[in-house]
């Protein structure tokens, strides 16, 4: 265990919740591969994947800013040990359907939908847990920590997730991540947070709060512009990595253990980023990281344009995920130190919305192009727009915040 004061594993409470968050983490990649795969088996069509990705993330762009607001009025820890007990609740059911025969592309779409709702509901609850867990001068080091956490189980869980695919069945991958939430519900339950009281501006009424914490994200230049840049390189970048299990079938001819593969690859890039932002000689150059994710994002969707084998398609997928990382974890610890603590759970669902929002329609449009003009074309226009934007957006740092009023 490390003493240094700028390291978050030096705060007992984020060591006891790291411990019992790690399970729970893998336990989202295995299903997040498994709803990939049974969307593909189910129906063989790219756009039908899509739109099982979609349906995880479109609640993010419908309702994670409302979440936003009533996390900044309620207890964190409780709200994420309700939401943990959702999630499981619903992993659940997707193994039950799946056990018993009864699953169908219809009941897989709704419940991969109620997963994004629930998931929109804690993924603001998760970020607002940081100032519960340490102080701020710890809060980059927070973020990369539970980035390689988050990260290396990208890598392995797709493993783990094909292995239990092939040996004992989609069932089993659901029942498992079901599993994995308890030890995190436990944690939760035992972990010891100063409980304070809500901040008195966050007991004004609901929609003046939803207003105030929009114009505050307007209103501040470098929070504004970053997650703008955030927003361009996930829909572009991550939206086709969504599409992996269409991909995996269409491009490489492959099943699950080509799938798991190629996800397995995006897990190393992000792992990459994530101990790059664990070292505290990166931590000034934030934006640049985030600008060279953002551009490097563009660049490497033009390489899968062209990919020609197994080989050169996962050396390709984790660059993009070396990328994207870079944007994820740069943007999210930009935003973490710029905003005042009273407004977190608002602005960071702003925040969650572009990061995992950015796919739910990116995702989408990709599979509606890959069937209509092939996967080729598809990442051709990805790469080429989401250059454009992000030049367009700016790649230079606001010099200083905009004034915000209260």
């Amino acid at each position: 265990m490390t003493t240094d004061s700028y390291s978050a594993l030096s705060s007992k409470n984020f060591r006891t919740f790291l411990y019992g968050n790690i399970f729970s983490v893998l336990g989202v990649w295995i299903q997040r591969l498994a709803l990939g795969w049974h969307a593909w088996q189910l129906s063989e069509s790219s756009l039908v994947v899509g739109l099982v990705a979609a349906a995880q993330f479109l609640p993010l762009i419908l309702l994670t800013p409302f979440f936003g607001v009533l996390v900044d009025r309620v207890n964190t820890r409780s709200a994420a040990i309700v939401m943990h007990a959702v999630l499981a609740a619903i992993a659940t059911i997707l193994g039950i359907l799946t056990y018993t025969g009864h699953m169908t592309a219809e009941w897989l779409l709704f419940l991969a939908f109620m997963h994004g709702l629930a998931n929109s509901a804690y993924s603001p609850v998760r970020l607002a847990l940081i100032p519960d867990l340490v102080n701020k001068k710890k809060f980059p080091s927070a973020v990369a920590v539970s980035s390689i956490v988050f990260n290396v189980s990208r890598f392995v869980g797709p493993g783990i997730a094909g292995a239990v695919v092939a040996l004992y069945g989609l069932g089993s991958a659901y029942m498992i991540n079901a599993v994995t939430y308890l030890p995190v519900i436990y944690v939760l339950s035992i972990i010891r947070i100063d409980e304070h009281e809500i901040h008195a501006a966050n007991k004004k009424p609901y929609f003046d709060q939803l207003i105030e914490g929009l114009r505050y994200t307007r209103d501040h230049a470098p929070i504004r512009q970053i997650i703008l840049l955030a927003g361009v390189s996930n829909f572009f970048g991550r939206g086709i990595l969504e599409l992996m299990p269409a991909f995996a079938a269409l491009i490489f001819d492959g099943g699950s253990g080509v799938l798991a593969a190629l996800m397995s690859a995006a897990g190393v890039g992000a792992i990459l980023a994530s101990l790059l932002f664990s070292s505290r000689s990166f931590q000034p150059h934030l934006h640049g990281l985030v600008v060279i994710g953002a551009l490097g994002v563009g660049v490497s969707i033009i390489l899968f344009a062209y990919v020609g084998n197994l080989t050169m398609g996962v050396i390709v997928v984790a660059l993009l995920g070396l990328f994207a990382s870079l944007v994820s974890i740069g943007s999210q610890t930009e935003v973490q130190i710029h905003v005042e603590n009273r407004l977190r759970g608002r602005v960071m669902s702003l925040w969650t919305l572009t990061i995992m929002g950015g796919p739910a329609v990116g995702s989408v449009v990709a599979g509606w192009l890959a069937e209509d003009i092939g996967s080729t074309y598809t990442s051709l226009a990805f790469a080429v727009s989401c250059l454009l934007l992000v030049l367009w957006v700016g790649i230079k740092k606001p010099n200083s915040p905009a004034e915000v009023k209260e």
